[in-house]
């Protein structure tokens, strides 16, 4: 009788595209998949399974000491480039995202007053308001607006702190290490020497939260479906976010989880704003509705007007749309934004369709969650901070060869794929993590030719898209029979 391991590897195998080299060329490989529960002899006789534990003390010294350098160093770099709290100055953007988009606008949103507005912008300290995302997200902080300000940055770093973790447990629990503590921290370490975990932490934004609820929304889509919807309605706080995901979820199958999600997120968001509809109108909901309307796409258009958010301007910037757009030098508009998502949606819904329904979705670490991730990067808007969505896949593609106590629970699919492929996808998925040339501090400093900024630029965005065109291939391609066979002898 065959074990689950092997049969996963049966499941998965003729997902292999012809061509590319079975991972299974290997009879270490074979063996070890095929076997997982012969690793028992390496495990600790007084480490239980489901408890937290070291596999390699090393490694989690050596993880630690990074880890603490790195929040140490970004820390630092918080207090000495500080942003007081008003107008945005590039030289000090220490925290300036926890004041302009989640500190001033929750204290704004709990007194009835719309972050929307110019006149908020007008009346408290910060840049600007804030584009158009649902007020869930401030609700969702409204603790921390109602601490003193460098109380609620301290609670805010510590927070973020917390769910960094959290993001890196996840990841290794997805790529098969579950409660690792050596290689949970391994993984913290590098996100905070990357672009999107060093700014997410420098700025005080909230895509740690974002990101964590993708996960958590995806993983339990299935077995947990009301806990999912819950993750569905922190993720709904950003639309770049919820749209795509929202999508890929509903090629995957997870009705259950969307309904609940969707319902939950018009709730919370029907109410947020007519919260601030009722007070913008002076208790005339219905002309606060329409003023708020209003607000909502004069806020879009000042957004729109910003230099980093500009798709022919950007350098920042993750998604095809915005290539395109800095290569011929115009801004189609948001209409042809959607439009263009739905094109790029497409293929890829019926690879994760088609993965779902041969059982071979090894979760948000295997190429499914590759697939789907790079998808919502390429599809519609997303900064270079957005890029942490690849963490679980990296994660479960970089490790797709270390040894695990419980191989079972580990994503196969990267064994699928030639170790050269394998190599390639990976120096793409991590490219935007990594790429510090398409930042202000180097284009400023560096003062490169239109053209080579067009290229720095640019590289961020062709190499999600180049990834998501493997990936989409490698999900398509049927593998060859022999390989079938071989899993069934």
């Amino acid at each position: 009788m065959p074990d689950a391991s092997a049969q996963a590897q049966r499941r998965i195998a003729f997902r292999t595209p012809k061509g590319l080299k079975s991972s299974f060329h290997d009879s270490r490989d074979t063996k070890l998949l095929a076997a997982p529960n012969n690793n028992s002899a390496n495990r600790s006789p007084s480490v239980k399974p489901d408890s937290w534990h070291i596999g390699s003390r090393t490694l989690a010294v050596a993880a630690t000491i990074l880890l603490g350098l790195g929040l140490a160093a970004t820390l630092t770099r918080v207090v000495v480039q500080y942003q007081t709290p008003g107008p945005f100055t590039p030289d000090r953007q220490g925290l300036c995202d926890f004041h302009n988009g989640i500190y001033f606008p929750a204290r704004a949103a709990i007194a009835g007053e719309s972050p929307y507005s110019e006149s908020y912008a007008a009346n408290y300290p910060v840049a600007r308001q804030i584009p158009f995302f649902s007020p869930v997200i401030l609700w969702l902080h409204a603790p921390l607006a109602l601490l003193p300000l460098h109380a609620g940055e301290a609670v805010n770093i510590l927070l973020q702190i917390a769910i960094l973790l959290a993001i890196a447990a996840v990841c290794a629990d997805a790529a098969g290490f579950r409660n690792r503590l050596d290689v949970t921290l391994s993984i913290a370490a590098a996100i905070v020497f990357t672009r999107c975990g060093h700014i997410t932490l420098f700025t005080g934004y909230f895509t740690f939260q974002l990101v964590l609820a993708t996960y958590l929304a995806v993983i339990w889509a299935d077995r947990k479906p009301v806990a999912s919807a819950w993750m569905l309605l922190i993720v709904s706080a950003k639309p770049t976010y919820i749209l795509p995901l929202g999508f890929l979820m509903l090629a995957r199958g997870n009705y259950r989880a969307l309904a609940i999600g969707a319902s939950f997120s018009i709730a919370a968001a029907i109410a947020s704003l007519g919260w601030i509809a009722y007070h913008e109108g002076n208790g005339d909901l219905a002309n606060g509705i329409r003023i708020v309307q209003e607000q909502i796409v004069q806020t879009q258009e000042v957004h729109r007007g910003m230099e980093d958010e500009s798709p022919v301007h950007s350098w920042t910037r993750l998604d095809l749309f915005a290539i395109l757009a800095k290569w011929s030098g115009k801004d189609p508009g948001d209409l042809p934004h959607l439009a263009f998502m739905f094109v790029i949606l497409t293929l890829p819904m019926v690879a994760l369709r088609r993965i779902k329904n041969s059982q071979s979705d090894d979760g948000i670490a295997g190429l499914a969650g590759a697939l789907a991730m790079t998808t919502m990067l390429v599809s519609l808007y997303h900064q270079s901070y957005d890029a942490l969505l690849l963490a679980a896949p990296l994660t479960g593609a970089i490790t797709a060869n270390w040894n695990r106590v419980n191989s079972s629970h580990a994503p196969l699919t990267w064994r699928c794929i030639d170790a050269r492929l394998r190599f390639i996808l990976i120096a793409l998925l991590a490219c935007p993590a990594v790429n510090y040339l398409s930042t202000r501090f180097f284009l400023t400093r560096l003062d490169p030719s239109p053209s080579w900024a067009s290229l720095a630029t640019s590289l961020n965005g062709v190499s999600l898209a180049l990834a998501l065109i493997i990936l989409t291939w490698i999900a398509w391609a049927p593998g060859s029979t022999a390989q079938n066979n071989a899993f069934n002898d």
